[in-house]
């Protein structure tokens, strides 16, 4: 079944609610899903992702050289939110990562 594209961002942005709900405990899997949401979007080489401190330090690749970036951030949820485009690149890499969390998520 083809889901449109509209789902397929409704979809990343619930499990994004669902994965940054710190009201249990941090989930080592999630902190990955953001990481990699991160990256996506900034065409970032790295990432290293601070949650207490609001902080994702990018490895990016500029002229040839390396160079990192900090960004600083209040609300985890609003953030990886807006990391989100829907281009047709995109959804094909939240495709991967819907499939990915419904078969591990559905196993935990």
């Amino acid at each position: 079944m083809i889901q449109p594209n509209n789902t397929i961002v409704r979809s990343i942005s619930n499990l994004i609610e669902y994965s940054t709900d710190f009201r249990y405990q941090r989930r080592a899997s999630f902190k990955q899903l953001h990481i990699a949401i991160i990256k996506n979007h900034f065409n970032a080489t790295s990432v290293v992702l601070d949650i207490d401190n609001g902080t994702a330090l990018l490895g990016v690749d500029m002229l040839e050289k390396g160079a990192e970036v900090e960004i600083t951030f209040d609300d985890l949820q609003k953030f990886l939110k807006s990391c989100i485009r829907e281009t047709k690149e995109n959804i094909s890499f939240y495709k991967n990562i819907l499939h990915y969390y419904a078969m591990t998520e559905a196993v935990a």
